[in-house]
Parts: structure tokens; sequence; C-alpha cells
């Protein structure tokens, strides 16, 4: 095989190579975790900035939006996490099981869901909107399918949780509100917002405490989420395929209905000492990740080779 086909493939691949150098800088250099863990929540500040400045209602044909919106808020907290912690139940251990229970019942990760969609070629203004609201719905939703998920006994920090959610959408809202959109170019917001998923990528997989989290433990749960983003990938397709969907749609109905909010996931984790509970909240960010950059970069290639 020629040097620059070997070169042109790899170039398609660009973005997983990205996150899995974010992902080995983390694991090799954890050291300057400890300047990045404060910017996580204005990193995901930054992230819900980057897609609000792109919402043009004038766009947004509620009609067209409200059904697939209440699909992708009905596959997100509900049949997802209903039928992906039945599953997770079968092959974890608590503490892994409850790390599962939190990632399926937080909210949208906007930035990564709106960047993934625009980067494979999907409808980003569809993606702006289900992630939008899937974080304002969060403050309700998130604690009522937690407790659901695990148990009435277990407490949710439910006001914590209200703040947090707070400070990211609202400084998201401020930052959109105070900043002029000629101020800032899309390339150079684009640029910023995937600056900042691989900060936070960083972040994750630095703050893990790796020596207390064994080999036999971690691969059921690596497993169990490639299960459950396959999960989601099933559903929306399935959804896509019997509302008779265009590629361009069922792309950000799965993004924003499978892909979680890291920042308010591990802000839950709190809570809970295993050191397993943040191991699967960080593993299915991770994939998740990874699953994203694979459609990013293998979809476009496939749709131009069929023009």
């Amino acid at each position: 095989m020629r040097a620059d086909t070997v070169v042109g493939r790899l170039t398609h691949f660009k973005n997983l190579l990205v996150v899995l150098c974010a992902v080995c800088v983390g694991i090799l250099l954890p050291g300057f975790a400890l300047y990045t863990e404060p910017l996580v929540t204005p990193l995901v500040v930054l992230l819900v900035f980057s897609s609000l400045r792109d919402l043009r209602f004038d766009e947004i044909d509620p009609v067209a939006y409200g059904g697939l919106l209440t699909l992708s808020l009905l596959i997100s907290y509900a049949l997802l996490p209903l039928g992906g912690m039945r599953l997770a139940s079968q092959f974890l251990s608590e503490g892994a099981l409850i790390g599962v229970a939190i990632i399926l019942a937080a909210p949208t990760t906007a930035g990564s869901a709106i960047i993934w969609t625009r980067l494979s070629g999907g409808d980003d203004q569809l993606s702006i909107v289900i992630s939008v609201a899937s974080l304002l719905v969060a403050p309700l939703a998130m604690p009522l399918v937690f407790q659901h998920l695990v148990s009435a006994h277990l407490a949710t920090p439910v006001w914590p949780l209200l703040v947090d959610l707070a400070v990211i959408v609202g400084g998201g809202v401020l930052l959109t509100l105070v900043v002029p959109r000629r101020m800032v170019s899309e390339r150079t917001a684009s640029r910023g917002a995937a600056v900042a998923i691989l900060l936070l990528i960083y972040s994750s997989v630095a703050s893990l405490d790796l020596g207390s989290v064994r080999l036999d433990d971690l691969v059921p749960v690596l497993f169990v989420t490639l299960l459950l983003l396959g999960g989601g990938l099933a559903l929306s397709l399935l959804a896509g395929y019997g509302m008779r969907l265009r590629r361009r749609t069922v792309l950000p109905l799965f993004f924003t209905s499978t892909l979680k909010n890291l920042g308010i996931a591990l802000f839950v984790s709190l809570s809970y000492r295993s050191p397993m509970t943040v191991a699967a909240i960080v593993t299915y960010y991770i994939l998740q990740q990874l699953v994203g950059a694979i459609i990013a970069d293998v979809v476009p290639v496939r749709s131009r080779d069929r023009e």
C-alpha cells in the first residue's frame, strides 16, 4: 500500500487519533490534572457557549423539531437508562453500577454532541436545540431517573446539582449575550470547543487512581459501556427507520440521546467514594468520545464516496 494512501486514511481518523492522544497523555502525565481539574466547570460553560452562539431561532421549526426533541429525551432519560441499568446489573459490581446509573441519568453533553454532529455532517441546529433542552430539564429529570435506577433510599445531592447546572447553563447564556457573535469566528469557537473537550478527557483520565482499579473489574465496564453505546445507536437507527428520517437527522438523534455530560456526572459522583464509580463514568465518557470521533471520520467519507 502506498505511503500517501496510508497517510490519507489516517487523516480521515484524525479526530480519533487526537482523542487517543489525550487519553495517553492523561495516563502518562497525570500531574498536570492539578491545574486542569479546577477548569472543568469553566470548560463546560465554554462548550455551552459554543453551542448557544450558533442557535438561530428563526431557523427552528417547532413542528419538525418537537417530535424529535421528545424522542431524544425519551431515549436519553427513559429507554436507555432503564434498559441499560438492567443490563449493567448483570455484570458490574456495586461501585461501577452506581457510576453507570449516574452517567445514564446525566443530561446530554452539549458540546460533544454538537461538535460530533457538525463534524459528521448532521443537523447541528437540531443537536443544539435538543442539547439545550436536555440541560434545562436535567435538574428535575436527573435526580428522579438516578434514584429510580439505584434505589429510593440513596440520596442525590439535588440542590448542589441545581446550582451546578445553573452555573453551567447560566454562564453559557451570559457569555452568549455579552460576547458579540462577530467577535468570535466560527473557526475559533470550534477550535476552542475541541480544546475544551480534549482538556476534559485529559482531566478525567489523569484524575483516575489507576492503582485502585483492578483490570478484572474494568473489563466488564468496558464491555457494558460498548453495549450501552451500541444500544443508543440501535434505538436511534430504529427510530430513524420507523420515521423515515434522513442520515442528517439520525446522527444528532444518536449523539444527543446517548452522549452524556462528564462534568455533571463527576460532580454527582463526589458523594460516592468507590474508585469504580468514577472509573465507570470516565470509561463511558472516553468511549463515547471515541465513538463520536469514529463516526465523524467515517460518515462524511462514505457520503462523499456515494456521490
